[in-house]
């Protein structure tokens, strides 16, 4: 199941947008991709925008969609609907904490009610962090600004519940009074009663967290906040919160949303957006869902992208399926003008070296004319006149599926320097308007 919004509205005269109603929906797709139905949830009188942020099953097959409301006067309020497996509307509850409102994470609790996560605008005009517990009605079972000695939260991205009941969460936080900022990962228990943080001011934020069968945990974080430099990372640490190691994961563009999973192995799984810039490095280019996975001691196992040929991709979220496998979706937008962005859903199998049934770019038994073929300095591609067209794009990807060179070309032969690549085996994806073609290049 994926949820979101659809906008209505019309045009001025200037050709700006104008939203008059926005509503949530379901949409339940199979694991061909297949469209199996369309929901709409429309009960909101015109001027009433909503936004769908997150969603969780409840233990009734049916489905918990929380996110923003926005009336006429443009102030939000954070709204919860809860509906049967069908879609049909049973219950929804608003809530108003301050300004700005909105849900970053919901989890099903242990005792069949829910935990949600986000932040608002307070009233000395700066953000903080919250959590909220509803029970499976929708009534609030408590609140709770998220505030420590000579700390606070500004927003509450991610949280787990332990096998002990007690719940942690994490996000960006401002530390001595706001003299310092970073990422913290805050614990409480089952009623809302604050149990301890730690605060890492090496990191700028917590983005999501995982926790092993032998009491560890792991958190997904970025070093930095910068639009060019932020690079996907982990963090593990001990079950106080104690740092064992850090370590990242550069994907070769900018890494954003990063996501986490332990696997059934309790290996880890790692997943997010990558952004690519064009030459004047300020326009973004392309972007595509990279994955990886990690072993307990930070070690990368395996790593693969995931970029349909012509599209520019967005990764939502990951989850771990029955059997095992993660499964990812996220939207696929055509850079064809006119075209509908779509949406992707994926699995993949963690129990080896991570792999999709749908990898990318997608290829074909042609194959690259590559020379010198091993190669210790420069390399030169050709393509063959039939299967060249004038926008085209070069991939290279390493052994362990890390991208490490992504160009576009309106040219026909290509000469590529491997000045700084350690020896090895590498993949060279060419895609075209004709389709994609492979090689193997090695590095002595």
């Amino acid at each position: 199941m994926a949820t979101g919004r659809a906008i209505d509205g019309y045009y001025d005269g200037q050709g700006f947008f104008i939203p008059t109603e926005a509503d949530f929906y379901l949409l339940e797709i199979n694991l061909q991709g297949d469209t199996v139905r369309s929901i709409h949830i429309r009960d909101r009188e015109p001027g009433v925008l909503e936004l769908a942020s997150v969603i969780e099953m409840d233990g009734d097959n049916g489905f918990i969609v929380a996110g923003q409301l926005e009336s006429g006067n443009a102030n939000e309020d954070l709204l919860v609907i809860k509906t049967d497996e069908d879609g049909n509307l049973i219950w929804e509850k608003t809530f108003d904490l301050g300004e700005r409102e909105d849900f970053r994470e919901i989890i099903r609790t242990a005792d069949s009610g829910f935990l949600l996560t986000g932040y608002y605008k307070d009233t000395l005009n700066s953000y903080t962090g919250f959590a909220m517990k509803i029970d499976g009605l929708g009534n609030q079972q408590w609140q709770l600004p998220l505030l420590w000695p000579m700390g606070k939260a500004e927003s509450a991205s991610t949280a787990v519940q332990l096998v002990s009941g007690e719940l942690l969460i994490g996000g960006r936080g401002s530390f001595s009074n706001g003299a310092t900022s970073g990422g913290y990962l805050l614990k409480i228990d089952a009623d809302g009663g604050f149990i301890g943080v730690k605060e890492f001011e090496e990191i700028a934020l917590v983005n999501s967290i995982a926790t092993t069968s032998d009491g560890n945990i792991y958190l997904g974080v970025y070093s930095t906040l910068n639009f060019i430099t932020a690079e996907f990372e982990v963090m593990k640490t001990d079950a106080a919160g104690n740092l064992i190691w850090r370590k990242a994961y550069p994907s070769g563009g900018f890494d954003s949303d990063i996501s986490i999973k332990n696997t059934a192995s309790d290996d880890i799984a790692f997943a997010g957006t990558v952004l690519t810039f064009s030459e004047n490095g300020f326009d973004v280019d392309d972007s595509y869902a990279y994955f990886g996975l990690i072993d307990s001691l930070g070690n990368l196992l395996s790593s693969i992208a995931y970029e349909p040929a012509e599209s520019s991709e967005s990764l939502f979220n990951i989850a771990e399926n029955t059997n095992g496998c993660l499964a990812a979706v996220g939207a696929s937008e055509d850079t064809i003008t006119g075209a509908e962005p779509q949406l992707f859903c994926i699995l993949f199998q963690c129990s080896g070296p991570i792999n999709a049934a749908n990898s990318a770019p997608t290829q074909d038994s042609r194959t690259l004319q590559i020379t010198p073929n091993p190669v210790s300095g420069h390399f030169v591609i050709n393509l063959d006149e039939a299967e060249y067209s004038a926008n085209g794009k070069l991939s290279v990807f390493d052994s362990s599926g890390r991208l490490i060179l992504l160009q576009t070309t309106k040219s026909r032969c290509l000469e590529i320097s491997t000045a700084g690549w350690p020896a090895g085996m590498y993949q060279v994806f060419w895609e075209t308007e004709k389709g994609a073609i492979s090689g193997q290049m090695f590095k002595l």
